[in-house]
């Protein structure tokens, strides 16, 4: 047994410790390398005509070592005299294949300068939108509205067991869903990046602790989420029109505390959104939002420039009639409108 145990860790030693402590930082990034292409290589090929031609490719591989190793001389000789002009056969019948493999590696050398700007802009067009739904569906009777924004833990399990969707986030969308009796309406949404995953989704439901006390399903089912993953979670109270938001099995109600009537004039319901856009930025990207007043103000400042960057532009005066009275418009050359 001592001997065995020896022998053993000889090998160990031989085999595995040696090589790895052998290992340079060079032979790491060589293997990375290495690693990077394989995988680039398989993800193009797997859903092309080429993946059924790389396994055949690796048939006749496995063919030519076999002759070669049993000595097979004529079966060696055939495959060798194909080898050699057979990498110049398949450059020309795969070219288009080659030539879209290329396009997407330099693609994705540029997506990855690219790809936090894309994602960052992705996940606030999906704020925005959520938002503004969940401010929607709480100022309708009898409507409720719980939904989920994918982080880094993924969601598939809970997404297989919905209604798979895979649409572009809008608030027409989800409010649409979550219309009452509407037939995905009782479950949750299940949102990833920009993408509206699947719909009437079935939750694990927070049954203990103090946090979801007093609560009903969809609070619950969305503590319960949000407790077992990183991801956080819209709520539209169905009862009293209360938007919440569950984060690491936490919630926080206090965004509309009076329901239905802080949504009822604009400046209440600006205030709102506000609060749960800076919240919801806050949790999904780590950066603070901009309110809704500063949008408007951005948006104004890029009109006034391409405004004052516009030509002198002459144009023909502009009536309207209304009732008896006849009102002259004149357009100034500058493209304002002044009366006359």
């Amino acid at each position: 047994m001592a001997q065995f145990f020896n022998t053993l860790g000889d090998m160990i030693n031989r085999y595995i410790a040696a090589p790895l402590l052998a290992l340079k930082w060079t032979d790491v990034l060589d293997i990375l390398l290495l690693s990077v292409l394989f995988y680039f290589v398989y993800s193009f090929a797997r859903v092309r005509r080429v993946g059924k031609l790389a396994f055949g490719l690796f048939i006749i591989l496995l063919l030519y070592v076999l002759a070669d190793f049993l000595n097979l001389r004529a079966t060696h000789r055939m495959l060798a005299g194909i080898a050699s002009f057979g990498i110049i056969v398949l450059a020309v019948i795969f070219q288009p294949e080659l030539r879209s493999a290329l396009e997407k590696l330099g693609n994705s050398v540029f997506d990855l300068r690219s790809g936090i700007s894309q994602r960052h802009a992705a996940m606030a067009n999906t704020i925005s939108e959520v938002v503004e739904a969940a401010c929607q569906i709480a100022s309708q009777e009898h409507d409720g509205a719980l939904i989920v924004i994918e982080r880094t833990t993924k969601l598939g399990e809970y997404a297989d067991n919905g209604t798979r969707l895979d649409a572009l986030v809008s608030t027409n969308l989800l409010t649409g869903i979550f219309v009452n009796k509407a037939p995905l309406h009782d479950g949750a949404v299940i949102i990833h990046g920009d993408r509206v995953v699947a719909a009437a989704c079935k939750l694990p439901i927070k049954t203990s602790g103090d946090e979801a006390r007093g609560l009903g399903t969809r609070h619950r089912a969305a503590i319960g989420i949000s407790d077992a993953s990183d991801c956080v979670v819209v709520v539209v109270s169905e009862e009293k029109h209360i938007i919440s938001i569950a984060n690491n099995g936490y919630l926080k109600r206090d965004y509309n505390p009076n329901g239905m009537a802080d949504l009822k004039n604009e400046a209440s319901l600006k205030a709102v959104q506000n609060r749960l856009r800076a919240d919801l930025f806050l949790l999904l990207t780590g950066k603070d939002a901009d309110t809704i007043e500063d949008q408007l103000e951005k948006a104004e400042k890029k009109e006034q420039k391409k405004a004052d960057g516009r030509k002198p532009v002459y144009r023909p005066a502009r009536f309207i009639r209304t009732g008896k009275e006849e009102i002259t418009i004149v357009e100034a050359d500058n493209g304002e409108d002044g009366n006359a």
